[in-house]
């Protein structure tokens, strides 16, 4: 309580009273309010407003506003029932937004940010620390994620779904394909739409063997190679299967069954019967002769491989003699009328050979 004026005069006194700076009365402009002695106070006062010259605060550190800066603090609870329009804010500790909270500028998150609710946001918003959204989030327009090739994307949900694409045909030549890579934490990559693309080569011999030039079996090795059927693949997963197709036509000298023929990946064979030591193969070579000089023979042979690389494969096929003494000669896509008339002196057919690869992926 302060000291009262009663039984004091206003000759002793008058300095300690408070006025305007002017000895007028308060009107609609400003005036310091000064004491007796006609010192300024820093708080100015109108009919229609109060100002302070200085900073301004209640029960010294409750509330403050610096004069200079006009920084405020409030050392307790910020009650605001309105609406509220701030062009920067920052808090160094928790803030607890009970309403919506709209943001129409940029906003720059340096720290952590939890939304329990649903988080709806207009403009432009820069994440520099870590978000956890615990409910939903709609990102109604463009979106983008990350923004260099090390970011990373982790999805845990096993329910992705992507309801309005459009089927398109695809284009093996263009497209690519998102995959997930089992060898490496699962992670997603793109892959050319040509690796799924089907993979299928061929040899097609149109040619025939000269008169004479005929492929004569041996029984070294794997036997004689047909040179004109030779074909490669590069399987595109250790995991692809190839199937091998051949079809050959062709005419022996009569020892065609002292052959058989036989296929080799990259030199091992595969399909052959093993049963004995070397009277084997995967086709036999039978041949026709003697009054049939005019037909031709023919064999198809159907393997699935597995060659178990991702590096290139060669398939051949071989005439290997099973005879001791005798070793089969062939002709390739004529007859043997063919071989000792020469080529136009027969009615009989000349025609095409082939070796098919195909991939399949299992």
């Amino acid at each position: 309580m302060g000291t009262p004026l009663t039984g004091t005069s206003v000759a002793s006194t008058y300095t300690g009273l408070l006025k305007n700076t002017d000895n007028s009365t308060v009107g609609a402009t400003l005036k310091s309010i000064s004491d007796g002695s006609g010192n300024d106070s820093a708080l100015q006062i109108s009919s229609v407003a109060v100002n302070t010259t200085n900073d301004f605060s209640v029960a010294t550190n409750k509330l403050t506003v610096a004069a200079a800066s006009g920084n405020t603090a409030i050392a307790g609870t910020l009650g605001v029932t309105g609406a509220t329009s701030l062009s920067s804010l920052a808090t160094s500790g928790a803030a607890t937004i009970g309403g919506a909270l709209n943001v129409t500028g940029a906003t720059t998150l340096t720290g952590n940010l939890t939304v329990p609710g649903n988080l709806a946001v207009t403009g432009t918003s820069n994440l520099t620390g870590n978000a956890t959204l615990t409910g939903d989030l709609a990102a109604n327009g463009n979106t983008t994620l990350g923004n260099a090739g090390t970011d990373t994307l982790t999805l845990n949900s096993d329910n992705i779904t992507v309801p309005n694409l459009t089927p398109v045909v695809v284009d093996f030549t263009s497209d690519k394909v998102l995959i997930t890579d089992a060898s490496d934490s699962s992670k997603v990559k793109v892959v050319a739409g040509t690796y799924f693309a089907p993979q299928v080569k061929q040899t097609l011999y149109k040619d025939s063997t000269a008169g004479g030039s005929p492929f004569v079996a041996t029984s070294a090795g794997s036997g004689t190679e047909i040179t004109v059927l030779t074909t490669s693949i590069t399987p595109r997963s250790t995991n692809s299967q190839v199937l091998v197709n051949v079809v050959i036509n062709f005419t022996t000298d009569g020892s065609g069954p002292y052959g058989a023929f036989r296929i080799t990946r990259n030199g091992t064979e595969i399909g052959s019967n093993n049963v004995g030591s070397s009277l084997y193969g995967i086709a036999s070579c039978a041949g026709l002769a003697g009054a049939y000089t005019n037909y031709l023979s023919n064999q198809f042979i159907q393997i699935l491989d597995s060659p178990s690389t991702t590096s290139a494969v060669t398939y051949k096929i071989h005439l290997y003699a099973t005879g001791p003494t005798l070793f089969p000669q062939m002709w390739v896509n004529k007859t043997y009328q063919d071989v000792t008339n020469g080529v136009n002196n027969s009615g009989a057919a000349r025609v095409s050979s082939s070796m098919t690869l195909q991939e399949y992926f299992v």
